[in-house]
């Protein structure tokens, strides 16, 4: 029976894989929050090269402004108030002469008109600049082909002496936007370009020819953009995706500095090494499975041993079948404790067995002889077994002494042996001794037939099994417990859940709270295990002290724990209860002259329906457990609700 109430439960592979996966969704929850990070880096990195290289270029573009105006000024100062002609035209190099490419023409103002012929552009400009008596740039002044667009420069003057003059520098935009091809070579890779506060290309480090004067694509999504500087994705001349940074420049009336990078580049930048993290990720976590399932080889041995013996414990077979091969060592210790107080449990509960053989060999059991009707006629070694006289036992008065919870089923035992309904006599039972303790006996017998196969009386013998009923209840005890702690274990936790949850379902709610220690590696790795062990129970204890009678504390795993609230008002007594878990884990634990502080983490879930299962409630505990860990130390998680940090003294 016990067998096929064994099978309709998961086996301990199947809670081998969910440990793994449990294990390894942290590791994964990283490593991607890690590779979503390293990928952020490694885009802002790329987004930064874009942004300084546009810097860089705006930078060029207005000390060459200034430099023009400069030289204009220098210009303005030599000029002769008596020169034939208002226009000049200068031709010279970079690094020859002044510096000055370009035509210079000097516009006369009078009553504040201008009173020199000159191009509507150039007299729109030099009005500009005398009005606002400032300095001023152009936008691209387009003419009938490329070679004839002209920017201008307008530099006022004036002068108590002299009628009040305005400057102006007219120049092919290539003359003054040489940054973008020095030395006349084209920037790889990038593509710079400048456009004039209309949106016009004034130059280009590529297709310079065929780009100057046309406007550029998604201009007016530039300009709804009132930053003087960014990033955004846009489309090139040529229809290429790509991502562009900008800058606006000073001294002219909107220009706009631009460095564009291929999409498929610039994703390149920064895609390449985060899919290099993302592949050590999963090499890692393949690495952390073999582990994983390496460690639940050494822990599922010694279990599946421990169970097989135990089950042919159960059995009554006494452990000489097939099914009791020895319980081979552990080299977790936990696991070699428990099979050592297994062995020595066994060992004493055959010693008792043998001892029980030798005393019915001697006599010493309590031989009784019943009447037809079910009367007790005599009995031998009642006082001995019980400390009552032998005399009280007699007719039906030691039925009396049985327990109440017994008594129904040894009535019904003796009433079918009275209609003859049974062939031998075998129950267990307890019996109220002398000192009013409950004694475990076994009563077998047998009629007795006279001649003609009539039954005239039941002969047999009571015999004391109380030392094998705790030996077994030890051994149930194990199976049930943690050995370190004393508190129940993973087994009893799931059982109690089961019931829980069918409690849920008639309206009784519960809650299940997983609670995991913060800093306990520290205390292992500082202060060794014995003192690790030492905390261990001190936890074990505060928790079973912050609970109720009716409530379970289980430790399931190295420093983690659960306890299985029931019957509570949910969710208040839940985070009532969480918040007193912490206080009471947090507070200073004297081990060995030292003191040790370390946290505790909860996670919550309610049980308040009857359709989830006792392996899901554990699994949101858990992921709520997880999800309170990620905030922090001392935080309480409820599934589905944010976590919450609770206040520690010190």
């Amino acid at each position: 029976m016990n067998k096929q109430v064994a099978s309709r439960h998961a086996g301990i592979n199947t809670h081998l894989v969910v440990l793994v996966l449990v294990c390894l969704l942290p590791i994964l929850v990283i490593s991607g929050y890690a590779a979503w990070r390293t990928g952020a880096a490694y885009r802002d990195t790329a987004t930064s090269r874009l942004s300084e290289t546009a810097l860089t270029i705006r930078n060029a573009i207005e000390s060459e402004i200034e430099s023009r105006f400069t030289v204009l000024s220098a210009f303005a100062t030599l000029w002769s108030p008596g020169t034939l002609s208002n226009r000049l035209i200068l031709q010279g190099s970079r690094y020859d002469g002044i510096g000055l490419d370009g035509m210079i023409e000097v516009i006369e103002f009078e009553a504040g008109q201008p009173k020199t012929r000159a191009s509507e552009q150039v007299l729109a400009i030099a009005r500009q600049s005398f009005e606002r008596n400032v300095p001023l740039v152009s936008n691209l002044v387009l003419g009938t082909n490329a070679r004839d667009y002209r920017v201008h420069l307008a530099l006022p003057v004036s002068s108590n002496k002299t009628p009040p003059r305005v400057f102006v520098l007219s120049l092919p935009p290539r003359q003054l936007i040489r940054t973008l091809q020095p030395g006349g070579e084209q920037v790889s890779g990038i593509l710079i370009a400048v456009t004039d506060g209309n949106g016009l290309i004034l130059a280009r480090s590529r297709d310079a020819e065929q780009s100057v004067g046309v406007k550029a694509p998604d201009w007016d999504r530039l300009q709804s953009v009132a930053l003087d500087g960014g990033l955004f994705e846009a489309r090139t001349t040529e229809g290429l995706d790509t991502v562009m940074a900008y800058q606006r420049i000073e001294m002219t009336p909107g220009w706009t500095a631009v460095v564009a990078e291929p999409l498929e580049v610039f994703n390149a930048r920064w895609q390449t090494p985060l899919a290099g993290l993302l592949l050590g990720s999963a090499l890692a976590a393949a690495l952390a499975i073999v582990l994983a399932i390496h460690i639940g080889q050494l822990i599922r041995r010694p279990v599946r041993a421990l169970a097989l013996r135990s089950l042919a414990i159960a059995s009554g077979d006494g452990g000489n079948d097939g099914l009791s091969a020895p319980i081979p060592p552990s080299r977790i210790r936990e696991f070699e404790m428990l099979r050592l107080s297994f062995e020595a449990a066994e060992a004493a509960r055959r010693e008792n067995e043998r001892r029980l053989h030798t005393v019915a060999n001697a006599g010493a059991l309590v031989f009784w002889r019943w009447s037809a009707n079910g009367d007790l006629l005599s009995v031998e070694g009642w006082e001995k077994l019980t400390g009552m006289p032998d005399k009280d036992a007699l007719g039906v008065s030691w039925i009396e002494q049985v327990h109440p919870d017994d008594q129904e089923r040894v009535a019904r035992a003796i009433s079918q042996k009275k209609s003859g309904a049974l062939d031998y006599f075998d129950i267990e039972f307890r019996l109220r001794v002398a000192d009013g303790r409950w004694l475990w006996v076994r009563d077998r017998g047998g009629p007795v037939l006279d001649d003609n196969g009539n039954v005239i009386q039941w002969a047999g013998v009571l015999e004391d099994i109380d030392a094998r009923k705790q030996d077994e209840a030890q051994i149930a005890y194990m199976a049930m417990h943690d050995a370190l702690t004393g508190l129940g274990n993973r087994v009893l936790l799931r059982d109690r859940l089961e019931l829980a949850t069918a409690a849920a379902g008639r309206g009784v709610a519960s809650a299940l709270l997983a609670l995991d220690l913060d800093f306990f590696k520290q205390v292992n790795d500082t202060l060794g295990h014995p003192a690790g062990d030492e905390v261990l129970r001190q936890v074990a204890a505060r928790l079973s002290g912050c609970v109720r009678e009716v409530d379970l504390v289980a430790r399931i795993g190295g420093d983690e724990f659960a306890i299985l609230q029931h019957g509570a008002s949910q969710p208040e007594a839940a985070k009532s209860l969480a918040e007193r878990l912490v206080a009471a884990v947090c507070a200073p634990y004297q081990v060995d002259g030292q003191s040790i502080v370390i946290g505790a983490s909860v996670g919550v879930a309610l049980i308040t329906c009857g359709n989830i299962t006792a392996d899901d409630h554990m699994r949101r505990a858990d992921k709520a457990l997880y999800l309170a860990k990620a905030e922090g130390r001392g935080r309480i998680a409820v599934f589905d609700e944010l976590p919450v940090a609770v206040p520690q003294e010190g």
